[in-house]
This record gives structure tokens, sequence and C-alpha cells, in this order.
């Protein structure tokens, strides 16, 4: 029981951090985007461009985060063989 609560602790820590990593990469696009429109007066082109930007990080992050998981899961699943 102990070791299926550590499990689904685990898993809902890499699943929070796959949305918190989510989020702030495209607020941080938004934001950077935003930014230097209003410097460059170039309205909303940088903002779309920068949101791109953020939403491929987002998605690069999970991908990160996802493969370390299956990895650390391999290694786990070797030594118990």
């Amino acid at each position: 029981m102990e070791k299926d609560t550590k499990s689904l602790i685990k898993t809902l820590g890499m699943v929070s951090s796959m949305g918190i990593s989510v989020a702030l990469a495209i607020a941080i696009g938004v934001f950077i985007g935003l930014q230097l429109d209003k410097w460059l007066g170039t309205e909303p082109w940088f903002f779309f461009i920068f949101l791109f930007f953020g939403i491929a990080a987002g998605f690069r992050n999970i991908y990160i985060i996802a493969g370390k998981e299956i990895h650390r899961n391999d290694r786990g699943n070797d030594k118990g063989a």
C-alpha cells in the first residue's frame, strides 16, 4: 500500500510539473511578445511569434520530463528483472 501511495504522489508531481512548465513557458512567451510589440509598435506580430515559441517550449518541456520519467521507469524495471 505504501509503495502505491509513493507511486501515485510521484505521478501527480510529474503531471503537475508538466502543467506548470507549459503554462509558464506560454506566459513568458506572451509577456516578451507583448513587451516587444509595445516597445517597437508592431502589434500583434511579436505577440503571436512569441506565443508560438512559448507553446513550442512548453511541449518541449513535456517531452523532456516524460522522457526522463520513462527512462527512470525502464531503469527500475531492469533492476527488478
